[in-house]
């Protein structure tokens, strides 16, 4: 089975799990213990994703320093960036139940708890993406279009390279304030158990699938925006976190913490 099919399929495992706690919500019409970073950094990891994917594979800019730094690789008169079709799906859809997660954080935000909310160091995270963004794209166009080359040695391609790294700290990252949301509250209400244990088995899957699979293609050949498998490894760890948390360290503790403003 193809690397890219498999990452598609498990990544459909996430958006139910995701759509599990859309649900859950909904039940129970609360939002208190849900991170508001979560869902927040997942929107921003998708879109970032998105926006590589589709430079990766439709700029005329990339293709061209592509075709000029590895001719061999990604020649200029051939369509040869390889992009995953179904991962860029899965992106989207990801995007899209992010956004419905969301929603409800915002239209049952009378229910969360003193310590819910977008908190300054996602602030900061995304603020510091967009302005670096902002930065290497206005050096890579500065001397555009006579000239491709970029001001302070960076290219449109390190623009898009550095935005691709970023999304994938930023996925990695993103259950991590749930982590914390739940240590602050002693307590994983507001978490469905559903969503934890669904996310874990597609991200351990996801992972289990990427090293064991066969490798039947070149190293530039693999799709850009596959998973890496550090980020893969993070997000199994946050998840265990996240079950020892609700199934042994919290279990049974009851919620504390006032209701916010």
């Amino acid at each position: 089975m193809d690397v890219s099919l498999w990452q598609f399929a498990c990544g459909i495992g996430s958006i139910v799990a995701t759509l599990y706690q859309r649900r859950y919500n909904k039940l129970h019409r609360s939002i208190y213990g849900l991170s508001y970073d979560l869902y927040t950094l997942s929107l921003v990891s998708n879109t970032l994703s998105i926006y590589c994917a589709l430079n990766y594979k439709w700029s005329p800019i990339i293709r061209l320093q592509l075709s000029k730094r590895f001719p061999l690789f990604y020649p200029f008169d051939d369509d040869s960036v390889p992009i995953s079709s179904c991962i860029l799906l899965r992106d989207l859809l990801q995007m899209l139940v992010s956004v419905l997660v969301l929603r409800q954080l915002i239209s049952y935000r009378g229910t969360k708890n003193v310590h819910q909310g977008v908190s300054l160091i996602c602030i900061t995270v995304i603020g510091i993406i967009c302005c670096f963004g902002i930065f290497t794209y206005t050096c890579s166009y500065h001397n555009l279009p006579i000239s491709d080359s970029g001001r302070f040695g960076i290219f449109y391609l390190e623009h898009v390279n550095y935005l691709w790294i970023a999304g994938n700290v930023t996925e990695s990252m993103k259950y991590f304030p749930q982590l914390s949301l739940n240590w602050m509250g002693l307590n994983t209400r507001g978490v469905s158990s559903r969503f934890v244990f669904i996310s874990l088995v597609a991200e351990l899957l996801t992972l289990i699938g990427t090293a064991a699979l066969p490798n039947n293609v070149e190293f530039f050949a693999r799709p850009f925006n596959l998973a890496p498998l550090p980020v893969m490894l993070i997000k199994v760890c946050s998840l265990l976190g996240m079950l020892y948390q609700a199934q042994s360290l919290y279990l049974d503790k009851k919620p504390y913490l006032p209701r916010g403003k």
